[in-house]
């Protein structure tokens, strides 16, 4: 049987298994040049949702603010997701629902737990922006306690969480599409519309370049030896093939002979 580990590696879950980036110092200003620039990029990585950033698309002047200690990571995070590139690409080019999806997984390191929450984030967006549903999450007591004014947040709910359902990992699994993949790749639709309104979740669909890996994981061989079956079917294939290859060899010499 598959863990709950090795499901979320396939989907670039593997943070859930490792340390979550703080800055031990606190404020930037004080804290080891080498673990700012630790902070800085991973939260690039999961605030833009893996997608490739180009020198001319980082948010310079926050970088410079955090180095300087005069914004928390926080606040760092808070301006990424109120940026430029932010917007372009999670909202401005996105269903409302998919950008709800999108907000909670980047910032509270979630997706969303049903569809009344889905539906007062909305509210908040069309009566005050985007900005203002940005700050209702990063200000909220549950990203206090998550991460904190110092820690950059992770998908967390590869874990599990204190009065989380089953339904979170699910959820989880189906906004990600493995570890190579970006948020801007999987689409720009809802990615839990139909499990949120019927209240289910569906089962995992694992990416299709973690099947053979899945496969090594999850199978029960003993003595590191297959099974009987497997042995006969691969025999089976075996001598299917030499069958194939011989007939070819036939067919052509006999063509040339005829010739």
């Amino acid at each position: 049987m598959l863990s709950s580990t090795s499901v979320a590696t396939q989907f670039g879950g593997e943070r859930a298994t490792k340390q979550p980036v703080k800055l031990r110092s606190g404020f930037s200003g004080s804290a080891e040049a080498a673990d700012v620039d630790t902070a800085i990029q991973e939260a690039y990585k999961h605030v833009y949702g893996n997608a490739h950033v180009m020198d001319c698309e980082r948010s310079i002047s926050l970088e410079a603010e955090l180095r300087d200690g005069r914004i928390s990571v926080q606040e760092f995070i808070r301006g990424l997701a109120k940026s430029d590139f932010y917007r372009k690409n999670f909202y401005d080019s996105c269903s409302p629902q998919r950008t709800i999806e999108l907000d909670f997984k980047h910032l509270l390191g979630r997706p969303p737990h049903d569809q009344s929450e889905v539906s007062e984030s909305i509210q908040i967006q069309a009566a005050a922006g985007h900005d203002a549903l940005v700050d209702s999450l990063i200000d909220s007591e549950e990203y206090s306690q998550a991460f904190g004014e110092h820690g950059v947040p992770f998908v967390r709910s590869w874990q599990n969480q204190p009065g989380s359902a089953q339904s979170a990992f699910n959820r989880t699994a189906a906004v990600s599409l493995g570890y190579a993949y970006s948020d801007k790749a999987i689409g720009t639709g809802s990615r839990l519309g139909n499990q949120l309104a019927t209240g289910r979740a569906s089962r995992i669909a694992f990416p299709a370049s973690a099947k053979l890996q899945l496969m090594r994981i999850s199978n029960s061989w003993r003595g590191n030896q297959p099974p009987r079956w497997a042995t006969r079917v691969a025999t089976v294939f075996v001598i299917a093939g030499v069958i194939e290859v011989t007939r070819l060899v036939v067919t052509v010499a006999y063509s040339a002979l005829s010739n």
